[in-house]
């Protein structure tokens, strides 16, 4: 992973570049850009240490964009109430030796549920690992939340 930052006032245009990185952030009057391997920065740039970087992708508008897509995700097939009734589930009858039938399908609904979010959580993870990688994803497509 090659993130580098740029002044805004001396930011490298990358309208002529045959593949341009992938912008991160705008911080304390600085751009932030994340390079695909194999792809050379420009000169002037700054380069960002894994410990500056979870700061910076507070501000960073894809990130943000990248979770909002994997809620509303996760909403589209559990509702927060269902969430929680999953959650309680789990947690009132998860490890008793004597669960009826009708308490067995309840934890095993609510087991599988939170196994599909966990999923999402997880692709999501990925999507945006690809971007600080500086390798751009459709996430609003379908296709990029399979696994």
């Amino acid at each position: 992973m090659t993130i580098k930052s740029y002044l805004n006032s001396k930011a490298p245009s990358f309208a002529e570049s045959e593949v341009a990185p992938i912008h991160l952030a705008s911080v304390d009057d600085r751009h932030y850009y994340a390079f695909a391997k194999g792809l050379k920065p420009s000169k002037g740039g700054k380069n960002i240490k894994d410990d500056a970087l979870e700061e910076i992708l507070k501000f960073s508008l894809l990130i943000r964009q990248i979770k909002e897509e994997a809620g509303r995700r996760i909403t589209a097939i559990a509702p927060t109430w269902k969430q929680q009734n999953a959650l309680t589930d789990l947690y009132l009858i998860s490890g008793r030796d004597d669960l009826n039938e009708v308490e067995q399908e309840d934890l095993t609904k609510a087991q599988d549920l939170l196994a599909q979010i966990k999923e999402i959580r997880k692709r999501s993870d990925e999507i945006e690992a690809s971007f600080l990688d500086g390798v751009a994803v459709d996430y609003l497509n379908d296709k990029a939340w399979e696994v």
